[in-house]
C-alpha cells in the first residue's frame, strides 16, 4: 500500500508539471496575441469599433456550444480533447500570419476560440482532479501564476523586438508556443477524472453559479472588448505601451494568483468576490468618467487583478457539485458566461457608435452591481466543529 501511494504521489507531481508547463507555454503564445492584437487591428486591419463587436460576438460564440461540445466528447479522456483543443488554437493563431484582411481573421478567430474554450474547463478540472479539497484554490491560483509568468514571457518577446518582427512573425510564433503546450497536454494521465461522467448537466442546484458565470461573461467582455481598444482609438496608445501595459499586468497576477488562491481557502470564496465586486463598481465607473491615459492604464490593472476573484466561483461549483458532475458543469458555466460573451461586443460597439465608449462601461458597472447582490446568497462553508 505504501509503494502504490508513492506512485500515486510521483504521477500526480508529474501531471502536475505538465498542466503547469503546457498553461505555461500556451499563455506565453496567448501573451504575444494579447500584446499585439489591437495595434494589429487598429494599423493593420483598420477595423471600425462594430466589426470589432461583431468579431469578438463571433469569436466568442463558440462558447455557448461548450456544453453540447463536451457532452458529445465526455467520454474522451481530457488529455486527448485537450491536446486536440490546443491544436486548433494554434491553428488559428498560424491563420492570422496569412491574411490582413477582415473576414479571414473573423475565420480565423473562431477557429481559435473553439479551442481555447473546450481547453478552459478541461484546465480546471485536471486541476481540480489533482488536489485535496483544503487546497483546490490554491492549486487554482498556482494554474493562474503560470499562465501571468507565460503571458509576460510573450509580452516581454513583443516589447524586445517590437520594431524588428512583422505580425506575420509573431502569430507564427504565439502558434508554435501553443503546438507545444499541446504535445505537453497528450502526456498527461487519462484517468484523472470518473469515467462515467453526465454528458451534460443542468441542474437547479448549481443556478447561482450558472447566474453569476453569466454575468461574469457580461463584465469581463466589456473590458476585453473594449478597454484596450480604447486605450488605442481614442488615446493613440502605441504597441510599445501597451504591452508594457500587459507586461506590468500580468507580473502582477503571476504574483497575486496564487495569494488569492489561498485567501479563498482561507476566507472562502463568498468574502472574496464581494470584496472584489465591490471594487469593480469603481473601476468600471471610473474607466467611463475619467479620460486621463495613465489613469485609464491602472484602472485596467486593476480590473484584471480583480478578476483572479473568479476563481471562488469554480472552487464554489467544486463545493456543492457531485464530482461525477463537475466536467460538463464547468462546460455548461462556459456555455452561460458565453450567452452574454456573444450579445456583450455586438451592444456594446453599437452603443459606442452613438454614445461614445463610456456607455458600454457604465452598463459594465451596472452588471456588477447585479453580481454583488447575487453573491450575497451563497451559502458559507460551515466551519469544522472541534471534538471536546
Amino acid at each position: 500500500m505504501h509503494i502504490k501511494n508513492k506512485q500515486l504521489a510521483i504521477r500526480r507531481v508529474r501531471d502536475l508539471r505538465l498542466i503547469a508547463s503546457a498553461v505555461f507555454f500556451l499563455y506565453s503564445g496567448f501573451g504575444i496575441y494579447l500584446a499585439t492584437f489591437n495595434n494589429f487591428a487598429v494599423g493593420v486591419i483598420h477595423m471600425q469599433p462594430e466589426q470589432l463587436g461583431v468579431l469578438e460576438a463571433l469569436r466568442e460564440f463558440p462558447g455557448l456550444a461548450m456544453a453540447f461540445v463536451l457532452a458529445i466528447a465526455m467520454h474522451i479522456a481530457e488529455p486527448l480533447l485537450g491536446c486536440a483543443a490546443l491544436m486548433l488554437l494554434s491553428a488559428g493563431f498560424a491563420g492570422y500570419s496569412q491574411t490582413e484582411n477582415y473576414a479571414p481573421i473573423v475565420f480565423y478567430s473562431v477557429v481559435w476560440s473553439v479551442g481555447l474554450h473546450v481547453w478552459m474547463p478541461l484546465q480546471s478540472a485536471m486541476t481540480l482532479a489533482l488536489f485535496d479539497e483544503h487546497e483546490k484554490g490554491k492549486r487554482l491560483g498556482q494554474m493562474g501564476a503560470y499562465a501571468g509568468l507565460g503571458t509576460s514571457v510573450g509580452i516581454v518577446l513583443v516589447l524586445i523586438f517590437t520594431k524588428s518582427v512583422s505580425f506575420s512573425t509573431w502569430y507564427m510564433t504565439a502558434s508554435a508556443l501553443v503546438m507545444v503546450s499541446a504535445i505537453m497536454v497528450l502526456f498527461i494521465r487519462r484517468d484523472l477524472t470518473p469515467p462515467d461522467k453526465p454528458r451534460m448537466v443542468l441542474k437547479r442546484k448549481y443556478g447561482l453559479y450558472y447566474a453569476l458565470t453569466f454575468l461574469e461573461g457580461c463584465r469581463k467582455q466589456v473590458f476585453i472588448t473594449f478597454a484596450v481598444y480604447a486605450m488605442v482609438r481614442e488615446y493613440d496608445a502605441s504597441l510599445k505601451a501597451v504591452a508594457m501595459l500587459m507586461l506590468i499586468n500580468n507580473v502582477t497576477n503571476l504574483l497575486a494568483a496564487p495569494v488569492v488562491g489561498r485567501l479563498i481557502d482561507r476566507i472562502g470564496e463568498k468574502r472574496v468576490l464581494m470584496t472584489s465586486y465591490a471594487a469593480l463598481i469603481f473601476v468600471f465607473l471610473g474607466y467611463a468618467l475619467i479620460q486621463d491615459l495613465p489613469v485609464l492604464y491602472v484602472l485596467y490593472c486593476l480590473d484584471s487583478l480583480l478578476y483572479l476573484s473568479t476563481y471562488g466561483l469554480t472552487t464554489y461549483l467544486n463545493r456543492i457539485a457531485d464530482s461525477r458532475d463537475l466536467v460538463p458543469s464547468l462546460s455548461m458555466g462556459v456555455t452561460m458566461n458565453h450567452v452574454a460573451a456573444v450579445a456583450v461586443p455586438l451592444v456594446g460597439g453599437f452603443l459606442w457608435g452613438a454614445l461614445g465608449y463610456q456607455a458600454a462601461f457604465i452598463g459594465g458597472a451596472v452588471v456588477v452591481v447585479i453580481s454583488l447582490n447575487l453573491v450575497r446568497r451563497m451559502i458559507i462553508k460551515p466551519e469544522p466543529q472541534c471534538s471536546q
